[in-house]
């Protein structure tokens, strides 16, 4: 670039002393930085940056983005010119560089994400899911990403070579040398770069038309390509078969009213079911009570002639106590009676508990159906669920599924299935809050507009459903727990020890957990877990809201 513009028959020489230059490239901003010093103290030209990309977003998909920065003069002259070549103009005003620096953000997102897919397919895969299925759930909750809904397609199919990993390993080994420049660490994105140089090294051979998922496949010791050949169902039309076959429900009994277990149950009040109601809090009793609810004072008293019981209950802890404990279920259902269990829990817990269950010798029935949502969707009755569990036992409680959710999805496999698929999604969902943080942490660092960072991110590839349902949080500094930061602790907990037991190795998953662990052990776990962001912000001691 040096010859370009200072060699001897260098660009500089022909320039008009008031000629503006528009920058594309992949140079390092500190490099544009120093360029923009040369042609200013010279008094020969302006500069302007700009990264150029198509947009991602439903609004901007497949249209020309072009991010620019520079000096304001500089940005008044190259205005008209880049307002004509794109569709969409940023501009940030002041140093020359943040165009490139945006564009190392959403690298590192996109890096992340894709190892982060990869190790969630694995899973899937390992836990005896379908990766097809997998990917048509999730790409339609609240783990998606761009990435992930662009690439695993092709990755499944064969589609992505394997020297697709050599772009990725130089571009991220560049941000990780900017970070190391600027004493930040970048925890996902290192070991992101690490798995990619894995990768690199299980391709077989000479093979160039190696495809990306036979490497993974050697990297993670799994069968993807076996398994996305496999015979495929619809989910949704066995939920639909069961829906019409579904035996008639009179009462239900609901432990667990927190702020997804009440705005289910009052759902279920609305839509004409006879709803008992129990919380070990008080005032959420009477709350219910006031709702029309039929309120207990006991697990065994909200089971009282009750054809199904549904449990929302935090953990797996809470959930063998209500059942097992003093005054619990399992001693008050009547004989026949089904268990709904919606909490987010390891699939190992639900297939233990149907066997003893199923010794109890009342034959009691289990359906495994966590959900997605959030506490809105809950109240209006139009969760995504993931269920499983014995055909008698889903039809038993078909009703009462297709009450609550929107999108109901019936996974074989048995009890444990569908917890399967819901700790993929918490994988994904997880890691992606916290490349997140990080993403804007770094940018933050690097000194780019955080408002606008985000804005410039969520039409990009570098884009997530957390990531642009968290991110608000941090640019505002407010962590109101919507969802706690804990609940990925335990969340991340799960996929810690199933990928532990079902060895799979998972680096992105398990670094994340790692840095949930450190803000949660920093005081901010009952704060939202947006908060995550301040594991990087403390240490750092930046300002991500301050853009």
């Amino acid at each position: 670039m040096n010859d370009v513009f200072f060699g001897n028959e260098g660009a500089l020489k022909g320039l008009d002393k008031d000629a503006v230059v528009i920058l594309r490239s992949t140079l390092l901003p500190s490099y544009i930085q120093n360029l923009e010093k040369r042609l200013s103290d010279g008094e020969t030209a302006y500069l302007v940056d700009v990264y150029v990309s198509r947009g991602m977003s439903e609004l901007l998909n497949g249209k020309v983005m072009i991010t620019s920065s520079g000096k304001s003069d500089a940005i008044a002259r190259a205005r008209p010119f880049l307002s004509a070549m794109c569709e969409k103009l940023y501009i940030f005003e002041g140093e020359v560089g943040a165009g490139s620096k945006v564009k190392m953000v959403n690298e590192l997102l996109e890096g992340i994400h894709f190892i982060a897919s990869l190790e969630a397919i694995s899973l899937g895969v390992k836990a005896g899911i379908h990766p097809w299925i997998i990917y048509n759930i999730i790409s339609n909750a609240a783990g998606n990403s761009w990435v992930f809904k662009n690439h695993v397609p092709k990755v499944l199919q064969g589609n992505t070579k394997h020297h697709f990993l050599s772009t990725f390993v130089q571009k991220l080994g560049v941000i990780l040398d900017v970070s190391k420049s600027l004493t930040f660490p970048l925890p996902l994105l290192a070991v992101a770069h690490q798995q990619l140089i894995l990768g690199s090294t299980h391709v077989c051979g000479d093979d160039d038309s190696a495809s990306l998922v036979k490497v993974w496949d050697k990297v993670l010791g799994v069968s993807t390509t076996d398994a996305a050949n496999e015979e495929m169902y619809s989910p949704e039309e066995l939920a639909n078969q069961i829906a019409c076959k579904s035996s008639s429900v009179n009462r239900i009994g609901f432990i667990g009213l927190g702020a997804m277990g009440f705005g289910m149950a009052t759902h279920l009040l609305r839509s004409k079911f006879c709803v008992l109601g129990y919380d070990v809090y008080k005032p959420t009793l009477t709350r219910f009570a006031e709702a029309g609810g039929l309120v207990c004072n006991s697990p065994a008293e909200a089971c009282k002639d009750v054809d199904v019981l549904i449990i929302m209950v935090t953990n797996e802890a809470q959930a063998e106590s209500v059942i097992y404990g003093d005054l619990g279920a399992v001693s008050a259902l009547p004989s026949g009676a089904s268990i709904i269990l919606s909490s987010t829990v390891s699939p190992g817990f639900l297939s233990q508990l149907e066997h003893r269950l199923i010794n109890k010798g009342k034959n009691l029935k289990l359906v495994d159906a966590p959900v997605s949502g959030g506490v809105q969707r809950a109240s209006m009755g139009t969760l995504t669920i993931m269920a499983s569990g014995t055909d008698e036992a889903l039809k038993s409680t078909g009703l009462v599924l297709a009450a609550l959710s929107e999108k109901l999805y019936v996974i074989k496999g048995g009890c444990g299935a569908g917890s399967g698929v819901k700790m993929v999604n918490q994988l994904l969902a997880g890691v992606h809050i916290a490349s997140g943080a990080e993403a804007m942490a770094f940018g933050a660092r690097l000194g780019i507009n955080t408002r606008m960072l985000f804005d410039v991110i969520t039409n990009s590839g570098g884009t997530s459903w957390m990531f642009e349902n968290r991110v608000p949080h941090m640019l505002d500094g407010d962590y109101t727990p919507y969802s706690a930061l804990d609940i990925f602790v335990k969340d991340l907990g799960i996929v810690s020890r199933e990928c532990s037991s079902r060895k799979v190795p998972l680096h992105i998953a398990t670094v994340a957990h790692q840095l949930f662990l450190s803000g949660s052990a920093a005081g901010w776990g009952r704060q939202d877990d947006a908060g995550v962001v301040k594991v990087w912000a403390s240490n750092a001691n930046i300002l991500i809201s301050a853009g």
